[in-house]
């Protein structure tokens, strides 16, 4: 059976192609089209997953769309997931718009739902121009249309490998509710809990982003990076107001929402709540009244639904510091994080969830890889580069060049074989240099325009983890380990030898690597370890800051040229600046 996963409803459309429970190809529309969490229809990503799966529309027997079918429902959905915090607020969130000076139509439309209702008819017809187009190629199969916080967990549970345990979706808002929790078991997903809007965990985490000053979708990773400079006490009272628990009822107050467009009507700037305190202490009280409300509420719902395995998804997921406080709690013996996690998995996650509805005896299974994107040719690489005069070099064996390079302190971007599916760059579109000097990282993030204070993360020979990692994080979190998306304690060794993969709390986000999974990309660290004995690099994205991971060799070339590295490994061909 043949399943075409698509999201369309929100930001990060993309598409997945299943074949027989097997994940063949899944590209997010934002690698393809250049525009970061990109929202539009995903025309071309259905196009690329079907010619990597070498596949016609007519070869598709299901497609499942991630979201409610069009219609009534949806159309409240769309408009009350963004109106009902004026509500909430008492229609103070709604007072930046008096003063002309502070007026922006764009999020006045979002902030009353009126965007809602625009965005409804756009994904509606995009919904069934899509459908119109299989069905005019030949396609007779069945249209399935899967909630959004089904996707998430289906996606968080098919991919786990974990038999049973429990499901935690905490996000902005899937429409319907702000986070879902479910029980799995023997393949099957069966929902215990969901907190309503408009408490949502998510939006909390959101709204202190925007207040200092980041884009409140896409950079909560600088929270959580800011919060570890800073003093959780001092703002910790303040903030827990704002997100508050009982048992397993999590609340937020209508400042909340307030301060976000208090942020506005005094021109950008951090509302008075927080006085004259720094940005730091304002971030890590935030961060640790995140921390201790899931916390208490996983324990709650734990003694509910006992379980030794826990499922993450959903986009405060992505919080990697949050992760490893779950993965603490005293019951806890294995957790695993979606590569995935925010609405980039939405695809994925429709396409999981129908083949459990088609496929017999479909069930877990251990994500091996994330590999799933498009690749190009050598020849199509070569002619790139010889069409663009650009001087290259084949070294007879690249893996050994490219680690030699690294042992000599060069900074690597690496372009090869198929892009990774998720926000991580897994070895395929990274850039890695050696961990040994701090200093590196400022250097690094003033040629990618990156943020100062965020923490870069480590690979590390999978052989070599416990000499790097704690051994307990490390036995509970392997599987999430592959993925960099959860942070575990450090050891002496890695802090004393790796230092600039370290953060400031002791902690790193790591990628775990074997050679079965990537051989090209172990062999580069194996050959740097031969040399100098260290057995972790720096693994960052192949981007300049606020861009897609790099999709086509332009795009390497380009983002090389621009960041000014020392060297980039592209298909078999090293290029080197002179």
């Amino acid at each position: 059976m043949i399943i075409l996963g698509i999201h369309i409803d929100t930001h990060d459309t993309g598409a997945v192609i299943l074949k027989d429970g097997r994940i063949v190809a899944a590209i997010n529309k934002e690698r393809l089209s250049r525009k970061k969490m990109d929202g539009s229809a995903p025309y071309r990503s259905i196009k690329e997953v079907m010619k990597i799966s070498d596949i016609k529309e007519n070869d598709i027997n299901v497609i499942a769309f991630s979201g409610f079918k069009p219609g009534f429902k949806k159309l409240f959905y769309f408009f009350w997931q963004q109106h009902q915090r004026v509500w909430f607020t008492k229609f103070s969130y709604l007072k930046s718009f008096i003063n002309p000076k502070t007026f922006a139509a764009g999020r006045f439309l979002r902030q009353t739902g009126l965007a809602g209702i625009k965005e409804f008819f756009r994904v509606s017809w995009h919904t069934y121009a899509i459908i119109r187009h299989f069905r005019a190629e030949g396609f007779k199969g069945k249209v399935e249309f899967i909630n959004h916080d089904l996707c998430h967990a289906a996606g968080a549970y098919f991919t786990s490998g974990f038999e049973r345990g429990l499901v935690a979706i905490i996000e902005g808002s899937s429409f319907a509710n702000t986070g879902s929790f479910w029980w799995a078991e023997n393949g099957q997903l069966k929902k215990v809990y969901e907190i309503p809007l408009p408490h949502s965990i998510g939006r909390y985490y959101e709204t202190v982003t925007a207040i200092l000053g980041f884009n409140a979708h896409r950079h909560g990773g600088k929270i959580t990076g800011l919060a570890a400079l800073g003093d959780s006490n001092r703002l910790y009272e303040k903030v827990a107001v704002l997100l508050r628990i009982n048992d397993l009822k999590v609340t937020v107050h209508p400042k909340l929402y307030s301060l976000y467009d208090e942020y506005f009507a005094r021109g950008k700037k951090l509302p008075e709540y927080f006085g004259d305190n720094r940005r730091e202490d304002v971030a890590a009280a935030f961060q640790k009244r995140l921390e201790d409300v899931t916390l208490e509420f996983l324990k709650n719902l734990l003694q509910r639904y006992p379980a030794n395995s826990i499922m993450l998804s959903g986009g405060v997921a992505a919080n990697v510091k949050l992760n490893m406080e779950i993965m603490q709690l005293p019951s806890i013996q294995k957790v695993f994080v979606h590569p995935g996690m925010s609405d980039v998995g939405q695809a994925m996650g429709a396409a999981l969830a129908t083949a459990k509805k088609y496929e017999p005896g479909f069930g877990p299974f251990e994500l091996k890889d994330v590999y799933f994107g498009n690749s190009y040719s050598d020849k199509e690489i070569e002619n790139y580069l010889v069409q663009n005069k650009i001087d290259f070099s084949v070294p007879e064996n690249l893996a050994e060049a490219a680690g030699r390079l690294l042992s000599q302190n060069k900074v690597v971007g690496i372009y090869h074989s198929r892009m990774e599916y998720g926000p991580r760059a897994l070895g395929n579109r990274s850039i890695l240099y050696p961990a040994t000097d701090p200093a590196v990282n400022d250097w690094l993030n003033k040629r990618l325009n990156r943020t100062e204070f965020m923490p870069f993360a480590p690979v590390t020979l999978e052989e070599r983890a416990y000499d790097c990692y704690n051994k307990s994080d490390i036995d509970k979190s392997r599987l999430a380990t592959r993925f960099m998306t959860i942070a575990v304690k450090v050891t002496d060794y890695m802090k004393k030898n790796m230092p600039a993969a370290v953060h400031v709390d002791g902690t790193a986000g790591p990628q775990l690597i074997s050679r079965d999974l990537n051989p090209f990309y172990y062999d580069v660290i194996k050959y740097n370890e031969n040399i100098t004995g260290l057995p972790s690099l720096v693994n960052t994205s192949f981007n300049m800051h606020e861009e897609p991971i790099v999709c086509s060799p332009g795009d390497a070339v380009k983002a090389y040229e621009q960041s000014r590295l020392e060297a980039l490994v592209i298909g078999k061909y090293l290029i080197t600046h002179k």
